[in-house]
């Protein structure tokens, strides 16, 4: 599978993998929403590496659908 589609493509997260990012954004005051920004790749994790808001994650290509 070729990971690097997803730079530059918004992308939002599932349930599961959302509900633990709110979580805490909601102990540090901040409000989130589901929608993220794909900047890069990391390659030997093979994770994706996104921003939202003020929010940098990096999360695996199961735990995301391209919008």
């Amino acid at each position: 599978m070729n990971i690097d589609k997803y730079v530059g493509r918004i992308v939002r997260l599932n349930q599961r993998a959302f509900q633990e990012i709110a979580k805490r954004a909601r102990s540090n005051g901040t409000a989130l929403e589901n929608c993220f920004l794909v900047s890069g790749v990391s390659r030997g994790m093979r994770k994706l590496i996104c921003y939202g808001s003020n929010l940098r994650i990096t999360v695996g290509i199961a735990d995301v659908v391209l919008v």
